[in-house]
């Protein structure tokens, strides 16, 4: 529904303007064209005041979306990640008045209640398979941190690729060759052994692109900052220690870190942490940590609006890309080393 900076937006006034001609403020000075196209704009755009559209809004059933999780509670705890996304889903529909049901890791789930429900929103990575019961069970369905079969299904994701490259890049520049990388392994049910992880997969191709990869100072165990740790303790058993450390995900880089405090490592004087998501307590870590930013709030709220963009007679598939930025802190220092 258009509001009122739309309408300024489109007839190139200011919203004071466009406000004080939809209320009839006979004080403005302005000419009777310009009003006649605000209200024409105004018109063909279908505003409706905000104390209509709430009117309206009364009038309307309720909608009903279901959260789909692949993850646990317990799980989605050891990765804020997955936290945030939720938070903004949770958000949205509370913004827009919509009951939210939550899932975790129940499928197949109760067919009724999901047949029931005007739009689905699966958090994580499912199967073939399990798609394609999902979208069985409601046609407006969309996923978010994956995007399986785009020719059918609404997706909300970053780019790993980039996002890895993106890091690669600034810390070339800053002069750091010998880089390391810990992260883990994607598994879906489906397959009987672990997925290539794309993170790592980009880290080793940057890396052999510049003719400094390094097959030791990569390992993939697990996405916990258990297995941070555990991996940290790896690097630490080198013969000469890595200038800096890429971790796939911050609960790794908060593993790591605490191996290397451990070990008496300095960070970033021996060895430079850089993580990637940007959760809540990468500010408040000791050193505080240097992370790529990832909107996971923002993922969350876009998915519940494209669902809304099905229930308006949307078709085509849409994936939605967000852009992520790397958040200097004091674990790698923008500075030369």
């Amino acid at each position: 529904m258009a509001t009122i900076k739309d309408i300024a937006l489109a007839a190139k006034v200011s919203p004071a303007t466009v406000s004080r001609v939809l209320n009839y403020d006979s004080t403005l000075s302005i000419s009777q064209a310009k009003k006649k196209k605000i209200f024409e704009i105004a018109e063909s755009l279908e505003y409706a005041p905000p104390r209509q559209r709430a009117r309206q809004s009364r009038h309307q059933p309720q909608l009903n979306m279901a959260l789909i999780h692949f993850l646990s509670p317990a799980q989605e705890l050891e990765d804020p990640y997955y936290i945030g996304v939720r938070l903004g889903i949770e958000h949205r529909c509370q913004q827009l008045g919509i009951r939210l049901n939550k899932i975790y890791r129940d499928l197949p789930a109760d067919e009724e209640v999901l047949k029931q429900m005007d739009g689905l929103i699966a958090i994580g990575r499912y199967s073939t398979h399990d798609s394609k019961w999902m979208l069985s069970m409601c046609q407006n369905l969309v996923f978010v941190d994956s995007s399986p079969i785009e020719e059918t299904f609404d997706s909300v994701v970053i780019d790993p690729d980039r996002t890895v490259r993106m890091i690669l890049e600034q810390l070339w520049s800053l002069g750091y060759r010998n880089i390391a990388y810990i992260g883990g392994y994607e598994i879906i049910a489906e397959f009987d052994t672990p997925l290539g992880e794309k993170r790592r997969k980009a880290f080793i191709e940057f890396m052999s692109e510049h003719d400094v990869y390094r097959p030791e100072h990569v390992f993939t165990e697990g996405f916990t900052p258990l297995e941070g740790y555990s991996q940290a303790k790896k690097l630490l058993d080198l013969e000469k220690l890595p200038q800096a450390v890429l971790t796939g995900n911050d609960s790794l880089a908060i593993g790591a870190m605490r191996a290397f405090h451990e070990a008496g490592i300095n960070i970033p004087a021996d060895i430079a942490v850089i993580g990637i998501n940007d959760i809540p307590t990468a500010q408040h870590m000791h050193p505080t940590l240097t992370t790529a930013k990832v909107y996971t709030e923002m993922m969350g709220e876009t998915a519940v609006d494209l669902v809304i963009e099905r229930l308006h007679g949307r078709t085509i598939p849409k994936k939605v890309v967000l852009p992520t930025h790397l958040v200097w802190r004091q674990s790698c220092p923008n500075k030369a080393v």
